[in-house]
């Protein structure tokens, strides 16, 4: 069995150092390597270093947002190869994320979407200004295990809130967990629409995400 440590290294440092056309390249070159493999020796190894230096403080937003995208790419090249070759990768659950409704910042819906594809889950990310028909659509589509709600404005994070209860209205609460996050969104907000978890950074999102799934099985 050929050793791809060094190549897999090299794929995870093109994330690290947030070069987006040395990490296609290099997963152009790998094209007879098992893309599960490299999506999670290569790729998933990089965006979790990022997640933890982050997390300590070593980096910051933009070095995160430089990798996400990276992330972001190598993802889309490496799920066609999946689909391609009728192999599946193990799923740690099913994850609808979006940036509510009136609200169309994408960055840090981005890197907490990454994040958690780096670490094993299925994303469908909704884009931006998500109204609750479409999380919840998506929600029963999807047989999702979780909607994960963003907004950077604080006039409009209540929306986070008509989404939970339309969840309830809709039957469907006991068999989706809620986690909001964004920059006015704190943990007693997150208690008072009822969400399940309230996510502070990707990094913290991810670790909540595990708690939240678990708890699901």
């Amino acid at each position: 069995m050929a050793d791809h440590s060094e190549y897999f290294a090299q794929v995870a440092q093109s994330v690290v150092e947030c070069k987006k056309e040395v990490c296609l390249r290099l997963l152009e070159e790998g094209r007879d390597i098992d893309p599960l493999e490299i999506l999670e020796q290569g790729l998933g190894k990089g965006i979790r270093q990022i997640g933890d230096e982050f997390g300590r403080g070593v980096i910051f937003l933009p070095e995160l947002i430089g990798a996400a995208d990276v992330m972001k790419a190598g993802v889309a090249v490496l799920d066609e190869r999946v689909k391609a070759s009728g192999k599946a990768r193990t799923s740690q659950g099913k994850i609808v994320i979006g940036t509510v409704k009136g609200d169309i910042h994408d960055i840090g819906k981005s890197v907490v979407a990454s994040m958690l594809q780096a670490n094993g889950y299925d994303v469908v990310d909704l884009g931006i200004d998500v109204d609750v028909a479409a999380f919840v659509k998506a929600a029963v589509e999807h047989q999702a295990d979780c909607v994960a709600m963003s907004s950077l404005l604080t006039f409009n994070i209540d929306y986070m809130g008509v989404v939970v209860q339309k969840l309830k209205d809709e039957g469907l609460r006991d068999k989706v967990k809620v986690i909001v996050g964004g920059a006015p969104v704190t943990q007693e907000f997150a208690d008072e629409i009822g969400a399940d978890a309230f996510g502070w950074d990707a990094s913290d999102a991810v670790r909540k995400m595990r708690t939240l799934i678990a708890s699901q099985i």
